[in-house]
């Protein structure tokens, strides 16, 4: 419908207000006589019978399950590195809320393509292991949830992961007594893009009852994202003020201007300065938000 412009036909009624929309975080449905789903599931074969698949496709041992949009998803993934144990528990301490139908239905409900590794396939391989199945999907947002004292083995996946390919892992969730300070990054690039996205999910959250927790796991996540797109798109917008680089669509700079500046310092151009500044607004903000708590 469109609105008068000059109050013609609505009289002096004032103009609608902008609403900024924020993403609902959405509950799964399930029949109230639906059983527990996966409790029974010892390995990634019995996972299979829940709607999930066996990845990498057409692999003689599979080393993880997937998701049915897991190829097809482009927006949003979840990737659970799990603790030792049952393939239907991907971490054991955090008793009921450890279990692989909770996260799988959540991330079902709120537009996530999800992956479940195997701990032994992990832990054998981190690195290639990790790519074999990550290489799989097109999401451009990646959330990984790192069981408790697991944290070791998402870092060796991780150590030789080029930047430009763990920058999509944009939340990382840890459990239980780890901290960052445990994750020994050899890469200075990796240290600073972790200290900017893992969450600690404080030790209350396993004392609430279960769709409470997931509630609150999903919303952080759903918070983290949101602030991610915000930095983004104060950087792009910085990009209108250039005045010594090209702006495609906008401005190009001239011949002559073009080879005066071919030996520039690209680590401290004006392009470089931009990226650095928001680069830096970025840590502030996570730095600058409180622990994450559970009223």
């Amino acid at each position: 419908m469109l609105r008068c412009l000059s109050g013609i036909c609505c009289g002096n009624s004032a103009p609608e207000e902008n609403v900024v929309l924020v993403r609902q975080v959405v509950k799964p449905i399930r029949p109230l006589d639906c059983k527990e789903p996966c409790v029974q599931a010892t390995t990634l074969k019995h996972l299979t019978k829940y709607g999930l698949l066996l990845a990498p496709p057409g692999a003689d041992v599979p080393i993880a399950v997937v998701s049915s949009n897991f190829e097809t998803n482009s927006s949003r993934l979840l990737l659970v590195v799990p603790a030792p144990g049952d393939a239907a528990i991907w971490d054991p301490t955090l008793g009921e809320h450890g279990n692989v139908a909770h996260m799988m239905l959540w991330a079902e409900a709120n537009g996530y393509a999800s992956a479940f590794f195997s701990h032994q396939a992990l832990s054998a391989a981190p690195a290639e292991n990790w790519d074999r199945v990550v290489r799989g999907s097109p999401a451009r947002h990646a959330t990984v949830i790192v069981a408790s004292g697991m944290l070791n083995c998402l870092q060796a996946a991780l150590q030789s992961v080029h930047p430009l390919l763990f920058s999509r892992f944009r939340t990382v969730c840890i459990f239980g007594a780890d901290t960052l300070e445990d994750f020994n990054a050899e890469t200075p690039e990796l240290r600073r893009h972790l200290e900017g996205s893992t969450v600690a999910i404080p030790s209350t959250w396993q004392q609430l009852e279960t769709q409470v927790a997931y509630q609150y796991l999903f919303e952080l996540l759903r918070d983290k994202e949101e602030r991610w797109h915000t930095l983004e798109l104060k950087k792009y917008a910085g990009y209108q003020g250039l005045k010594e680089n090209d702006m495609p669509g906008l401005k190009r700079m001239g011949v002559d201007q073009r080879v005066q500046r071919l030996d520039r310092d690209r680590n401290d151009d004006e392009l470089a300065r931009l990226l650095k500044k928001h680069e830096e607004a970025r840590s502030k903000a996570e730095d600058s938000e409180e622990e994450p708590g559970i009223d």
